[in-house]
């Protein structure tokens, strides 16, 4: 008789479904695998010593690791240990998809997870910088140099196209289009969908791409932004450089790419932007995920009220 997969083995043929399936990316994957690996050593550090699904059985069943109380025990372990809302919304969305793998295998009979909360009671609104501290931060980066301006010419696009952080770094030679003033973003899922650019954006990338990034190009890099070796620029590197020039802007709090990708779609919506186009240009599969931007202009109104109403 064949045994059920162990939750390693659970876990593995899930992560390879992502990949294939649903083309999800590297990063989401490695977050999804902290995530499962996470909750299941706290699951197993739980359970008797001896038990099935105790630290010294690896090879347990999933049933026997995944309990609604052991769950629920996790959820306030994390709140206790005050991880932030966000963090844990996620981890409960990774346990619900490799739990409903798990049931598709017939791993569980169950769905243990309906033990968890649901809901928008972990939403929390995204992080945005007023159009002034933009606008500082713009200025702060030097133009007198050739990596300055490769980082004016990031930021300036970051912020007038919303992309995410890596499909930035992504960006090809091929995907930008200056006589349409358009560049192409790859999403999730490998979506592909064409961002217009703003002027301001489109010059620097132009200035970049045609007269610094020529010299830094010593390995026939196909990648717009390219590091001081030639090597295309990664994430970690344009967080750091961001920190920088936010440092140098004098910005009290240095700003996440995402930031950026946040105020883009506020500040749309501030100026009178349809919800369904922001939607489609931040690349968004639903546009519930795109009203957390309503939520933070709604803020913006309760403030002004605050200030101005006479009753407030």
């Amino acid at each position: 008789m064949r045994l059920p997969p162990t939750p390693a083995e659970v876990l593995t043929q899930w992560l390879d479904h992502l990949e294939v399936e649903r083309a999800a990316s590297r990063h989401t994957l490695a977050a999804y695998r902290r995530d499962v690996e996470g909750a299941l050593a706290f699951l197993a550090a739980g359970a008797a010593p001896g038990a099935p699904g105790a630290p010294g059985a690896p090879g347990a069943p999933l049933a026997e690791h995944l309990k609604p109380e052991a769950l629920l025990a996790w959820l306030r372990a994390q709140r206790e240990g005050g991880q932030a809302p966000a963090s844990i919304a996620r981890r409960m969305a990774a346990l619900r998809g490799f739990v409903r793998f798990a049931r598709t295998l017939g791993a569980l009979a169950e769905d243990p997870t309906r033990a968890l909360p649901v809901g928008g009671t972990w939403q929390r609104l995204p992080r945005t910088l007023s159009r002034a501290s933009i606008e500082r931060l713009l200025a702060a980066v030097p133009g007198a140099t050739r990596l300055g301006r490769r980082d004016r010419a990031l930021l300036e696009a970051l912020y007038a196209t919303g992309a995410r952080v890596q499909e930035a770094c992504d960006w090809r030679l091929e995907d930008l289009r200056l006589e349409q003033r358009v560049i192409r973003c790859r999403g999730k899922g490998r979506k592909e969908r064409w961002v217009p650019l703003g002027e301001p954006a489109a010059q620097a990338l132009e200035r970049w791409v045609a007269q610094d990034r020529p010299a830094l190009d010593r390995h026939g890099a196909d990648r717009i932004f390219l590091s001081r070796g030639g090597r295309p620029l990664d994430r970690h590197r344009v967080f750091r450089l961001l920190a920088a020039h936010a440092a140098r802007a004098g910005l009290v709090e240095a700003p996440s790419p995402h930031a950026l990708r946040h105020s883009f779609a506020t500040h749309l919506l501030e100026g009178g932007a349809d919800l369904r186009a922001v939607q489609e240009l931040l690349g968004h599969a639903s546009v519930r995920t795109t009203e957390v931007y309503t939520h933070v202009d709604r803020a913006r109104l309760k403030r002004v009220h605050a200030r101005y109403h006479p009753r407030a």
